[in-house]
């Protein structure tokens, strides 16, 4: 079994605008303005970092209590919905609307990890958690990679 401790709470970077490099060309035209966007995700990134480690440290209080796991899993599938609905629901301007839909799939697939770390406790089947695992690590690479986006944007800074 995957160790419950240990997931994108520990890996999480959290990001941080650097307003001082902002510069917004009056030609372009933004479903949402770069400051309110990043105000935004900044926003977004802090909650889902809270419920990551909320979740994990849930479980790994559950110890080896399997019903209480899949308990906790239920509960949180919920929070996890509304984050990834917050995320979607974002206006980003166009140079990070991709690294935006990264995030997303991320956050989606963290809860995927998450259900298919549910069923795994549930029938006992190994197929399932090696699949969370994968899911798990899938999330995070996607989110190296959204943060790895927005950093190059120059608008935005990653911070240990």
């Amino acid at each position: 079994m995957r160790l419950l401790g240990i997931g994108l709470a520990s890996l999480l970077i959290v990001i941080a605008f650097a307003s001082a490099s902002l510069s917004i060309s009056p030609q372009t035209s933004y479903a949402q303005n770069s400051t309110s966007f990043a105000s935004s995700f900044e926003s977004l990134v802090k909650k889902a970092n809270t419920l990551s480690q909320s979740y994990h440290n849930a479980t790994e209080k559950a110890g080896k209590d399997n019903k209480t796991i899949i308990a906790i899993t239920d509960s949180y599938q919920p929070k996890y919905q509304s984050l990834i609905d917050e995320s979607k629901s974002l206006q980003p301007p166009q140079q990070f609307q991709n690294a935006t839909s990264l995030y997303t799939k991320s956050l989606e697939t963290e809860l995927q990890s998450n259900n298919h770390l549910r069923n795994s406790l549930a029938t006992n089947n190994s197929t399932e958690n090696k699949l969370s695992s994968k899911l798990l690590s899938d999330s995070f690479n996607y989110e190296i990679e959204a943060f790895k986006q927005l950093k190059a944007s120059g608008l935005f800074k990653i911070v240990p």
